[in-house]
C-alpha cells in the first residue's frame, strides 16, 4: 500500500519541472532535437535561463552534444545574442543561465 504512494509522490516531484518549463512564457527552441525553453530572470536585466525539456523522462539518456553546448545554441537561437560564457552557470535542476551580450 505504500509503495503506490511513494512512486506517486516521486513521479509528481519528477514531472513539476517539467510542468512548469512548459507554463513558462519563454521561447522554445530546437537544438539537435532537443527542445529547449529560454525565460528571462526576471531579477536580473539580460540575463536568460535556458531549460530543457525530457518529455521522455529519460533521465540518463546520452546528449547528442555537451549540454552548456546545446544551452549556448538555445540562447542564440532564441534571442539572438550570444551568451557570456564567463557568467554561466548551470543549476541542480539542469537548467543554464548566462548574461547575454547583444549587438547594438
Amino acid at each position: 500500500m505504500l509503495k503506490p504512494l511513494i512512486l506517486a509522490a516521486t513521479l509528481a516531484l519528477t514531472m513539476t519541472p517539467l510542468a512548469q518549463a512548459k507554463e513558462a512564457e519563454g521561447k522554445q527552441v530546437s537544438i539537435l532535437g532537443r527542445i529547449w525553453v529560454v525565460t528571462p530572470v526576471k531579477d536580473a536585466p539580460g540575463r536568460f535561463r535556458a531549460t530543457r525539456l525530457n518529455e521522455e523522462l529519460l533521465p540518463f539518456r546520452p546528449p547528442a552534444m555537451i549540454g552548456s553546448r546545446q544551452a549556448v545554441r538555445a540562447f542564440k537561437a532564441a534571442t539572438g545574442c550570444s551568451a557570456n560564457i564567463d557568467t554561466m552557470v548551470k543549476s541542480i535542476d539542469g537548467s543554464y543561465a548566462a548574461q547575454m551580450i547583444c549587438p547594438r
